[in-house]
């Protein structure tokens, strides 16, 4: 799945969340001095920022689909290696990096959702979008949300 929109868009969208969260992650990770570190699914880098801020420029990788938001990571964060590719195909050699870490992305790549919303026609999806609209209160509204982490250890 791609995320064909503009990187400013998607940081009113879930930028709210990723700039909070982005040093909570990289603490529960324990990114450190000296370690070379890959962001998975970076967007336009509230992580890639964090990791920049802990680690320096060269020392962070980072990876998106997206060519928008590479173009946007690769503009914000220059020094760091910024690659078009998908998780699933990483384009580093093996052990070329000391953490790996996702925010807010691996749900895309695991979940059917998305896909199915995009293989939809263009009246298909207006019906989608609409009963969604039909099902949400009135705005402006409040959603409650949960983050979760999974850290593993090699």
């Amino acid at each position: 799945m791609t995320f064909a929109v503009a990187a400013e868009a998607y940081d009113r969208f879930m930028g709210r969340y990723s700039v909070g969260l982005a040093p909570q992650l990289a603490a529960l990770a324990g990114v450190r001095s000296g370690q070379r570190v890959l962001d998975v699914g970076c967007g336009p880098g509230a992580l890639t920022t964090e990791l920049v801020r802990l680690l320096g420029p060269a020392q962070v990788a980072a990876v998106d689909p997206s060519e928008s938001f590479v173009a946007a990571a690769r503009e914000r964060h220059p020094g760091v290696t910024v690659e078009q590719a998908a998780a699933e195909e990483l384009p580093f050699a093996d052990d070329e990096f000391d953490a790996a870490l996702a925010q807010l992305v691996v749900h895309f790549m695991t979940g059917p959702a998305g896909a199915f919303v995009v293989g939809l026609d263009r009246e298909r999806q207006a019906e989608l979008r609409e009963l969604c609209r039909a099902r949400l209160p009135e705005a402006p509204f409040v959603l409650t949300a949960s983050a979760w982490a999974a850290r593993g250890l090699a």
